[in-house]
């Protein structure tokens, strides 16, 4: 029951709430009503408006970016930067790029976000404020196209639905900058672990970085998807056993056995990008577009949007006269945060119910060692009585 409901008819009636439904009856159909066809009339409804999915790159330069996005797309979309004097780079350029794809009667708008200059500074707020900043800046404009009457029907959505950050093939665990950007970020996206140039480590080298890695991020509550904010948990431990995902990208192409393959080529042999003997590279693909892209989509406004708009309507309770312990009962999450307080309500009284068992028990037997102590010293007692008797008998006796 909503609060709001409750504190003005003092929970006298039953409200389901407006976001619930009443409990419904089970009909039999006696003829077919072809409801089945609903799913395939939405997603015919579905293709003929295009998706959304906005990616952001981070991390440090020279770890192949550019190159990963073109092979994970198959599309030419990023050019290499090339060097550049790292005395020139005063803060990071965030640089939203959008791009048509066509697929089988889909369109997708991706829109890829670099940011190019992080971690090439020395002053660590210099690169994070502006990718925070633009983050906000998505979710405060999507919230003012949802108050606006004339653009909720059609809000474009440009907020961020994964967040992909390059970590260096270093075999050392996290750095400093890692825990802190991962740290501070990991609550407001979907943040995706990748290590760069996975070709720098050997097998063993590489199994043995990716556990540093969980144990750092472990260490410091850092979450990750889809551990932790994935909705959609049905392949959740196929790709779990990867993370952090070791990639490898490759504009170029090599025939293997009669087919071309994306490739880098060394001296000593070549690295397949799409082997997964190789690198992870198809399993990171498999994830962000095959079975995963939806769910980004949706955990993006119903986990971090939703904590953002939550933190914006608190703030302004002053203002429009709602307290926020109502505002708290408006919130998509409030059916979840329901029932993790009763289960922490309830886990608290197993565990005070243990507890006075325990005590109890303690209390039983320290009472019973004192009742046998007490009998022991009776029975001592009695039996010298009965000692000192028979000796006075014996006397008696002579």
């Amino acid at each position: 029951m909503p609060l709001e409901y409750a504190l003005q008819h003092g929970r006298r009636f039953p409200d389901p709430g407006p976001w619930k439904l009443p409990k419904s009856v089970n009909v039999s159909l006696k003829a077919p009503l072809n409801i089945g066809e609903l799913p395939a009339q939405k997603v015919r409804r579905s293709k003929r408006r295009p998706y959304v999915f906005n990616l952001m790159v981070a991390g440090d330069s020279g770890l192949g970016k550019s190159t990963f996005i073109n092979t994970l797309f198959n599309a030419p979309l990023r050019e290499n930067p090339g060097a550049k004097h790292l005395a020139s780079v005063q803060t990071v350029d965030i640089q939203p790029t959008t791009y048509e794809l066509f697929e089988e009667n889909v369109t997708l708008h991706l829109t890829v976000v670099d940011t190019p200059g992080f971690g090439d500074t020395l002053n660590r707020d210099a690169d994070f404020n502006p990718i925070a900043q633009y983050i906000d800046a998505q979710y405060d404009k999507y919230l003012k196209a949802e108050r606006s009457d004339e653009k909720r029907g059609n809000i474009l959505d440009s907020r961020i639905h994964a967040l992909l950050y390059f970590l260096p093939p270093t075999g050392n665990g996290l750095r400093d900058l890692d825990i802190e950007f991962l740290s501070r970020f990991c609550t407001k996206v979907n943040i995706i672990p990748v290590i760069g140039k996975g070709d720098g480590l050997s097998p063993e080298e590489s199994a043995m970085y990716k556990k540093a890695i969980l144990k750092d991020l472990a260490r410091n509550d850092i979450r990750t998807y889809p551990t932790h904010h994935a909705e959609d948990r049905d392949h959740l431990a196929k790709f779990e056993k990867f993370i952090p995902f070791s990639v490898v990208g490759s504009d170029d192409y090599i025939v293997k056995n009669g087919v071309k393959v994306r490739a880098r080529v060394y001296r000593w042999g070549a690295v397949e990008v799409e082997n997964e003997q190789h690198c992870d590279f198809v399993h990171l693909r498999e994830m962000l577009i095959r079975t995963n892209m939806q769910d980004l989509i949706d955990t993006t406004h119903l986990v971090h949007y939703s904590l953002y708009r939550s933190g914006k309507m608190g703030g302004e309770s002053s203002s429009n006269g709602r307290p926020a312990s109502v505002l708290a009962c408006d919130d998509d999450m409030y059916d979840n945060q329901m029932q993790n307080a009763k289960k922490v309500a309830m886990d608290e009284m197993k565990m005070k119910e243990e507890q006075m068992r325990q005590n109890f028990i303690s209390r039983v037997r320290d009472k019973e060692a004192e009742l046998r102590a007490r009998e022991e010293a009776l029975n001592a007692k009695r039996k010298q009585m009965m000692d000192e008797i028979d000796a006075m008998r014996r006397q008696l006796e002579m």
